[in-house]
């Protein structure tokens, strides 16, 4: 019982100077010491939306989280990820790819799921874009995961735009 209570002590000092310091090597400190369902349950909403901006934005370091963060979302915050995810195809193509090579996401919820508070020309706008750059990928590891992303992209495009 005594663990715990230092434990709790220990998670509500954390998470205080994760907001403040929020890197890629506190979230994996986090993640050497609970499991990531606790993590990511964890987290206020400020450093979930931080999170989900360097995923966004295609950060590297944020992205490689992604894989070991998943398993422990559930609902709006795996709904949420796999959006993110999403929007990161035009900026870190590869990293995203790598996250579906990784399975904790199939294509069609990163590539087939577009943001429905746009509208059909900006989706359509947004595939496009993203067609062109998972494309590129030329990695042969990541090959598997450009094909079905890119399959998925082209039905989200059809479905757009009907």
């Amino acid at each position: 019982m005594r663990t715990l209570g230092v434990a709790a002590i220990l998670a509500a000092l954390t998470m205080p100077a994760l907001s403040a310091d929020l890197t890629p090597s506190a979230f994996r400190a986090l993640l050497d010491g609970q499991d990531a369902t606790a993590v990511v349950q964890s987290l206020d909403e400020n450093t979930w939306n931080a999170f989900l901006a360097h995923v966004e934005a295609g950060h590297r370091g944020w992205i490689d989280l992604v894989p070991l963060l998943a398993p422990g979302t559930a609902g709006s915050t795996s709904e949420s990820l796999a959006i993110t995810l999403s929007r990161a195809l035009k900026a870190n193509p590869a990293g995203v790819l790598s996250v579906l090579a990784a399975n904790p996401y199939g294509p069609t919820d990163i590539c087939g799921e577009i943001d429905s508070a746009v509208s059909a020309i900006e989706a359509a706008r947004f595939i496009d874009e993203a067609l062109v750059k998972v494309a590129a990928v030329m990695d042969p590891a990541l090959s598997e995961a450009r094909d079905a992303c890119l399959y998925a992209l082209t039905d989200a495009r059809i479905a757009a735009l009907m």
